[in-house]
């Protein structure tokens, strides 16, 4: 018998399934909560990042879509790091489309640009996301400071787009092998030279790989941040190393969103100490080369969830060398080293920017007074060298999140041998810059690489930029000796 009690039941029940399903459509159909992990992990978490948790302190975009069974759900990543093969059958992965944000892990997390199906895996490209395309609202702060001594290492390879040519915009790798003859300073100089607390310990030193032609020895975290490089192929060679001295480096961050903007950001990296540039370069028959060599290695240490985001701190790097030598026996090579001290971070509110800064710059070896290696003509040669810290989501320098970036550009020349019996001129151009902001920045060159692979595959090109930021220059000054009126014209 139906009473009226139990028909009003089941219309209240007809009206909430009814609420329920157009809820859902307004929202389209991907509902933007992560699912629970599954109970004792992921099995995956090492590998590819731990999957996010729902709480309910934070809001995501509608877009987001949470393909459930985090690192256990990933059955590869392509050789060029942008492609995740996933079980097809794990939860929500039949909802990914291109221009939606897929969240796996927080490494796995980033915009579709192309989703397809490999034989038993789904394919899933992904690009760089702004944080605020993830998350509309939510606070997320560091517990203390996050210490970047001991970071776990995530190696991409060699992917493609590590070895493009400053120059031409294109990829290349490196020539044969030749005799050119080149000498760097010693054990016994570069121990007279290195202060005490600078040297880097042995732990800190990931492998060797190979990116652009060069063999690229990445280091991080305790003792600072940088890399070993060479170069030996078509008449040139090249040695060097570019760290950015730190001791016990940590990290704190603050991040406010809210109504998908960023209202309060704050990062701070502790334990700046210092630069150190080595570099020689030479030729036997006036050959030059112009490369830029973003380093496919994550040096990331995991925060931990907060409000069930999988927050990292992540360090990255970028090297360019560019040599320009006049002479068929062209040869210099430089040393030098300079204090920083303190942080470097920012803070935002209101709309606006401020800077901590580790500045305090002062010499500590001179890189002009060590130039050398005169020939009959004029030899230069330029050092990029860009560290990149990151708070926030994603992998290899498409992090959304908080970023500081410090920039050091040395460029050093010295003249010809025909005119040392009047002076041996020689100059170094330091200069030194702080990127810094909530979202991402990508190298120009190497976005215009990217989109040139995946146009060939028909998927969405990735932008450079997104988010809010600003780049201070920090220290940009020209130093020439002897102080001569020759060597200034």
């Amino acid at each position: 018998m139906v009473t009226p009690g139990s028909r009003r039941r089941r219309t209240m029940a007809a009206l909430l399934t009814a609420t329920l399903l157009l809820t859902a459509c307004e929202r389209g159909d991907a509902d933007p909560t992560p699912p629970r992990p599954p109970a004792g992990g992921t099995g995956g978490d090492q590998r590819y990042g731990a999957a996010p948790a729902p709480d309910p302190g934070v809001t995501y975009q509608p877009d987001v879509v949470f393909v459930g069974g985090g690192g256990a759900s990933v059955r590869g990543l392509s050789a060029d790091a942008l492609t995740w093969r996933l079980d097809p059958e794990a939860d929500g992965a039949d909802r990914l489309a291109r221009g939606k944000v897929m969240f796996l892990t927080g490494r796995a997390v980033g915009r579709v640009l192309d989703v397809r199906r490999d034989g038993g895996d789904l394919a899933v490209t992904l690009g760089p996301v702004d944080i605020t395309d993830v998350i509309r609202d939510g606070t997320f702060a560091s517990d203390g400071p996050v210490s970047l001594a001991n970071p776990t290492r995530y190696d991409a390879g060699t992917p493609f787009w590590a070895e493009y040519d400053t120059a031409t915009g294109g990829t290349g790798g490196g020539a044969s092998t030749t005799a050119v003859t080149l000498r760097m300073p010693g054990p016994a100089a570069e121990t007279r030279q290195r202060r005490p607390g600078t040297t880097l310990p042995p732990e800190a030193v990931a492998a060797t790989r190979r990116v652009a032609g060069f063999a690229v020895t990445p280091i991080c975290c305790k003792g600072g941040v940088g890399a070993r490089f060479s170069y030996d192929g078509g008449g040139i060679r090249v040695v060097g190393t570019a760290t950015l001295l730190m001791r016990n480096p940590s990290a704190r961050f603050h991040l406010e969103i809210s109504g998908a903007t960023v209202r309060r950001a704050e990062l701070r990296i502790a334990g700046m100490a210092g630069l150190r540039i080595d570099i020689a370069g030479a030729t036997d028959r006036r050959q030059n080369i112009n490369k830029s060599l973003p380093i496919p290695l994550d040096f990331s240490v995991p925060v931990g969830e907060i409000l069930g985001v999988p927050f990292s701190v992540t360090a990255n790097q970028l090297i360019g060398v560019q040599t320009a030598f006049s002479a068929k026996d062209g040869n210099i090579r430089a040393s030098g080293e300079w204090s920083l001290g303190g942080s470097v971070g920012f803070g935002y509110a209101d709309g606006a920017f401020g800077v901590t800064q580790p500045w305090n710059l002062s010499v500590r070896n001179s890189i002009t007074d060590s130039i050398s290696g005169p020939s009959v003509g004029v030899n230069g040669i330029i050092v990029h060298y860009q560290a990149a810290f990151r708070a926030g989501l994603g992998a290899l320098g498409f992090t959304a999140g908080l970023y500081a970036t410090v920039t050091a550009t040395v460029g050093l020349t010295v003249g010809s041998a025909l005119g040392a019996p009047i002076a041996l001129c020689r100059s170094t151009q330091l200069g030194l810059y702080l990127n810094y902001g909530v979202g991402y920045r990508i190298p120009a060159g190497l976005v215009t690489v990217i989109n040139a692979f995946l146009d060939l595959i028909n998927a969405t090109p990735i932008e450079a930029t997104a988010g809010i930021g600003k780049v201070d220059t920090v220290f940009n000054k020209l130093d020439i000796q002897p102080d001569k009126k020759i060597c200034k014209t």
